[in-house]
């Protein structure tokens, strides 16, 4: 039997999923609080429907629709509709701003844009008057219309459309008129710098890199995944295509705070995470074997050891010796399973992107049970580039390039210690045809069919990709040293008093860093040494926490090279966070913003230094 023609356009992989994988059960979305199915069937209908109401609204092919929503089934069935149409989408982060919102829908030049919730429909009130192209708004949670003179609901307007038998058929006639080589969607990059920057995405990028995934993981994409990551970033919408084109069951968490409760309630099989989400789970379960009973703490050290022991054998796909897999066992049925319980008990892999994964952190997980593939890519990329895979995988790595994909290493960044990085340069059918307007930007990062992404990298024996840093982030000492921040920041994610973290010393003589301690921890500590502190202000500024800190980051520093090692900390009282303008939508630190924000605190680090070697 002959292997299925390549995918080449989003439309054919939603028209051929739902003919080859009909199913009751094609998405689940939470609604009256119970977790409902929507079938494959009614999912068609539905786009065909939606595609007849946009259409009825004034959008056509080539329009662009902006799309500002958490994560639900709505979202993936206004992008198939408006594909259908030849329409191209503009994801938006929700956690955006209002002044965010205002450039990415006058630089798009959005016709109508399709909101969630009652927050972001007023955001949207609020500026669009400020966007003379933009004709139409729908919401999709019921809206006050008393209050938004309009705005239209998006299920009336699917409703407003019935679709018979004919009016399918003419939607599957209008969708399969795409080519590989139409813009199906402008991604505003959330940016750490600057104002987003809108990438170009093709039908065919996408599909290259779905078509690579399948390939890649023929017996993983099965069961259910939990979408979770905002569908606004590729990697979430990939992984969504990826799965819907091999008939997976696709859920929709509620929310980050409503994620370890959705998974108990689907049981998903596979999900894309960040890091953040598995430091969070793995300093849970630490937390809780700490402040537990001594038993039960030499229990679970034991347990971990085994399961660190078998990490080697699981990564190839080797079987354990008859020894090891009988303690391996053992330890399961005490410890492991119950730690994959709070994540469903049916997960088998998770695959983790968008920032670098501390190789402790996944191999705690595959000593418990749980695969995580670390991959790396942009949003330029569509997004992966590199991956690692069943069988072959080698933690601290992103994996090997993928197939079709080709990647060449650029300007070398060297100390007398070694190579920090070379820049990554990227050729292959995911990669963009460029940014939307901005033709210096393009002049500079495709050059001669080349992608320059930016990032450093090393290439091993194996044609393993490691990650090194940012091109724009490596600093150099006052000394004349190299040192990419994100390698040592990435040694912060092991350590779990500390959430949050900011390396400088670009010009400085020495490395500090601005903390966040994790507060839970930290005042649980406090109480059992007897460290009186009633506030954050209090346990940042008290000399026997901050002692205990620097100790913490004194044992995290000391395998590292002399000019590498964080020398002097400043410990602060609040978060990074998305509304502060401190993190990226995508939850990357927005470094600028952050040393600005500090710029006293970083000086009296320098300061206080100088005094103690001055004594």
């Amino acid at each position: 039997m002959s292997s299925p023609e390549p995918i080449t356009t989003l439309n054919e992989l939603f028209l051929t999923s739902i003919e080859r994988y009909p199913r009751p059960d094609a998405f689940l979305a939470k609604r009256d609080g119970a977790y409902k199915p929507v079938s494959s069937e009614e999912a068609l209908r539905t786009v065909a429907a939606l595609a007849k109401g946009l259409e009825n609204l004034g959008l056509s092919a080539g329009d662009r629709l902006a799309i500002l929503s958490d994560n639900r089934v709505e979202w993936a069935l206004t992008d198939y509709a408006a594909l259908g149409l030849g329409a191209i989408t503009v994801p938006i982060y929700p956690t955006l701003l209002e002044d965010d919102l205002e450039y990415i829908l006058r630089d798009s030049g959005s016709r109508g844009i399709v909101v969630s919730t009652g927050d972001q429909l007023r955001k949207i009130c609020n500026i669009s008057t400020q966007l003379p192209d933009l004709r139409f708004v729908l919401a999709m949670d019921p809206v006050n219309a008393a209050s938004t003179a309009g705005v239209q609901q998006w299920w009336e307007v699917v409703r407003g459309a019935p679709v018979q038998d004919e009016a399918v058929t003419r939607f599957r006639d209008s969708a399969r008129k795409a080519r590989p080589q139409d813009v199906a969607t402008i991604l505003y990059t959330s940016g750490t710098t600057g104002k987003p920057k809108g990438v170009i995405l093709t039908h065919a990028n996408i599909a290259s890199n779905v078509e690579a995934a399948v390939q890649l993981f023929p017996s993983e994409l099965r069961g259910m995944e939990m979408s979770f990551l905002p569908l606004s970033h590729i990697f979430q919408r990939m992984l969504d295509f990826a799965c819907f084109s091999t008939g997976v069951c696709i859920a929709y968490a509620e929310s980050f705070d409503a994620l370890p409760q959705n998974l108990l309630e689907v049981r998903p099989t596979l999900m894309a995470v960040v890091p953040r989400v598995l430091e969070r789970v793995h300093e849970r379960v630490e937390s809780m074997i700490v402040h537990g009973p001594s038993s039960k703490q030499k229990i679970f050290r034991w347990a971990v050891g085994v399961g660190e022991k078998t990490v080697p054998y699981r990564l190839e796909g080797r079987k354990l010796p008859f020894g090891l897999d009988l303690k391996r066992r053992l330890a399961d049925r005490l410890v492991f399973s119950k730690i994959r319980e709070r994540l469903g008990g049916r997960m088998r892999i998770m695959m983790s992107g968008s920032a670098p994964l501390s190789p402790d952190i996944a191999r705690f997980f595959w000593a418990v049970g749980l695969k995580v593939y670390e991959g790396y890519g942009l949003t330029e990329t569509s997004p992966v580039i590199a991956v690692n895979l069943p069988n072959r995988t080698r933690l601290g790595t992103v994996g090997p390039v993928i197939p079709g994909v080709e990647v060449r290493l650029g300007e070398d960044y060297s100390n007398e210690e070694g190579t920090v990085g070379r820049e990554i340069l990227v050729r292959g059918p995911n990669v963009s045809p460029g940014y939307y307007k901005l033709d210096d930007e393009n002049r500079e990062a495709f050059v001669d069919g080349w992608f320059h992404t930016g990032d450093l990298g090393m290439l091993d024996g194996d044609e393993f990709l490691s990650i090194t840093g940012r091109k724009k982030h490596l600093f150099k000492t006052s000394g004349g040293k190299y040192v990419p921040p994100e390698k040592l920041e990435n040694l912060f994610q092991t350590q779990p008093y500390i959430a949050q973290v900011l390396v400088i010393g670009d010009k400085r003589k020495f490395v500090s860093a601005l903390i966040v301690p994790n507060f839970q921890l930290l005042e649980v500590y406090a109480r059992e040494h007897g460290i009186p502190c009633t506030n954050r202000e209090q346990m940042v500024s008290h000399p026997s926490l901050q002692a205990f800190m620097e100790h913490q980051v004194e044992r995290l520093m000391a395998p590292l090279p002399p000019h590498e090692r964080v020398r002097q900390i400043a410990l602060l009282s609040t978060e990074f966070t998305i509304a502060s303008g401190e993190l990226s939508p995508t939850q990357k630190v927005r470094r600028k913003v952050v040393e600005e924000r500090y710029r006293d605190v970083i000086e009296e680090i320098y300061q206080r230094r100088n005094q103690q070697a001055a004594v």
